[in-house]
């Protein structure tokens, strides 16, 4: 695969597992879109910070997350680089971000937190830090759409995994917007085949949890009041800067989708 100027200029500079680097821009994001920061937890020599705003916004809002694995950089770059270039868009919808919800793990290039622990599959488990502060972060808000940011080690597409409300199915219109970058993912995901790139499941999640070990994020969000969600997945043999360019595309879908303009 061709690469251009500006993916090599990418892969030769990044810095996708400084954490200090990620929170430095993250407190400009907040300065410049005039939101809170708050410190939820102290992973380690790092905090785990969710983002709000700072005045109450009338209506339902957006929850958008990443960095839960900490070996999926590419979610952790592209959801930055999509808010530094859309601080209009968090200043004047409600929203809630959590950037990087396992610093530690980005920082190792390891999957689970340092106790070893696969923080996707704790949702329903208060007592594991920063789990309990996330909930407590995030409840009493109402969310249009919930979007949790990943990579597949696997894969060798794009793919989501959609939750939504019978006859509100958008998942195969925002791949659609980066399928030019990353095509979809072709084959099966964990027993189940992607349909265009899309799984859906609405029924039977909280059983479907028992049966992968824990409560992941996005069912607990769905379950819980979140009008859609969405999982989405890039794949890790692509460059990295293909792989923040598609996470970039499919925020900018999920804003419109969700009707929040700037």
């Amino acid at each position: 695969m061709k690469v251009d100027f500006d993916e090599q200029a990418y892969m030769a500079n990044h810095r996708s597992h400084e954490v200090h680097a990620l929170l430095k821009r993250w407190r400009g994001v907040a300065r410049e879109a005039n939101l809170r920061l708050v410190n939820l937890s102290e992973e380690g020599p790092y905090p785990v910070i969710g983002l709000c705003n700072r005045r109450r916004i009338a209506g339902a809002g957006l929850y958008l997350s990443a960095g839960i694995h900490g070996d999926e950089p590419a979610a952790v770059q592209g959801l930055v680089h999509w808010a530094e270039e859309n601080v209009e868009v968090l200043r004047e919808n409600p929203v809630v971000v959590l950037p990087c919800i396992n610093p530690w793990g980005l920082s190792e290039n390891r999957r689970e937190d340092r106790k070893g622990c696969d923080l996707n599959r704790c949702f329903d488990r208060p007592g594991v830090a920063p789990i309990g502060a996330i909930l407590e972060f995030i409840s009493g808000r109402d969310f249009a759409v919930a979007v949790s940011l990943h990579e597949d080690f696997d894969a060798n597409g794009i793919y989501l995994y959609e939750l939504a409300r019978r006859g509100e199915q958008s998942g195969e219109a925002l791949l659609e917007r980066v399928e030019g970058i990353i095509p979809r993912h072709a084959g099966g995901v964990e027993g189940r085949r992607p349909e265009n790139g899309v799984i859906r499941r609405s029924r039977g999640l909280a059983g479907l949890a028992r049966e992968i070990g824990g409560m992941p994020e996005s069912i607990l969000l769905f379950l819980n009041g979140a009008r859609a969600a969405f999982t989405f997945e890039t794949p890790s043999e692509f460059s990295l800067h293909r792989r923040v360019r598609c996470h970039v595309g499919l925020l900018e879908g999920v804003v419109e989708l969700a009707g929040c303009g700037a």
